[in-house]
């Protein structure tokens, strides 16, 4: 005989029986987590500085210009003969005193009808806005139009740099450059390439890679592939009249123009700028057959 159960009593033994859920175990404090940890971002490049392309019927290679600065631009906005700011309308960048009480003149005039901005070697210097250090310009070229004063190897004098201690790149007059009174910053020391005359213009063509250097005066071959080991950690920007804010070597002379690539130039476009300002500032340019 079946016995039947009541209703209620047999969800009452239903709901006993059914398993209660089991909460996870906690994580222990050894317990590895299901995801590691985000590795580090690598190191962000540099930003590309911006170069500008010249017209077409520019005196100069139109492409890849960081800065392209011409006494002759100064004269206009300088006050009382002072340089405050010295602007190329075709290129972006620009250079401006770097230090209220510390400006070059400007002098109208001065070499073969053009001016030039003349250093007096005490606490002149420019700070332009683009930076030559190897992160941000593993390749380029700068060109100077200069004179000095002197010929003596001290005190030390450069016509440009970048440098914060530790030979960054820079060239000028120096005494650690074996038996030529100009030099070169190449990372490990000074690398000298040519004897400076005073008070006589030169076109100087410098060439930089990340670990090589090379060197033309008045289009003459003075460094060829010289080695380098620049370092990243510089100054931030290029500075006009000496190396920058750590040992200064203030420049005793003239600059009368400056012109940067952010690259390398082909042998012929060299030529060409070489010849432009042999031709506008009256020096002769030479070259071995």
């Amino acid at each position: 005989m079946k016995v039947l159960l009541p209703v209620g009593l047999v969800l009452l033994v239903l709901g006993c029986a059914k398993k209660e859920p089991v909460e996870p175990p906690a994580p222990s404090a050894t317990t590895a987590p299901d995801t590691q940890p985000a590795a580090a971002p690598p190191p962000a490049t540099p930003a590309p500085q911006p170069t500008a392309t010249l017209p077409a019927n520019a005196p100069i290679p139109a492409s890849g210009v960081l800065l392209w600065l011409s006494a002759d631009d100064a004269v206009a906005s300088a006050q009382g003969g002072k340089v405050l700011a010295w602007a190329n309308p075709l290129v972006p960048s620009s250079a401006a005193a770097n230090r209220p009480e510390g400006l070059p003149s400007v002098v109208p005039n001065a070499l073969n009808g053009h001016a030039v901005v003349r250093f007096d070697g005490t606490d002149q210097m420019l700070k332009t806005s683009i930076d030559i250090g190897p992160a941000r310009m593993p390749e380029g070229t700068i060109i100077t139009v200069l004179s000095s004063t002197t010929a003596d190897r001290a005190p030390l004098r450069k016509i440009y740099g970048d440098d914060n201690g530790g030979y960054d790149r820079a060239v000028g007059l120096d005494d650690r450059g074996g038996d030529k009174n100009f030099g070169a910053f190449i990372g490990s020391g000074v690398s000298g390439y040519w004897q400076i005359a005073p008070n006589t213009t030169y076109v100087v063509v410098d060439e930089y890679s990340p670990k090589e250097l090379s060197s033309w005066v008045n289009g003459n071959p003075a460094l060829v592939k010289t080695a380098a080991d620049w370092q990243e950690d510089v100054l931030p920007n290029l500075y006009l009249g000496g190396t920058g804010t750590v040992y200064s070597e203030y420049w005793s002379g003239d600059l009368a123009e400056v012109i940067v690539y952010a690259r390398k130039l082909s042998e012929a476009e060299r030529r060409q700028v070489e010849d432009y300002l042999g031709q506008k500032y009256g020096v002769a340019i030479t070259r071995p057959n």
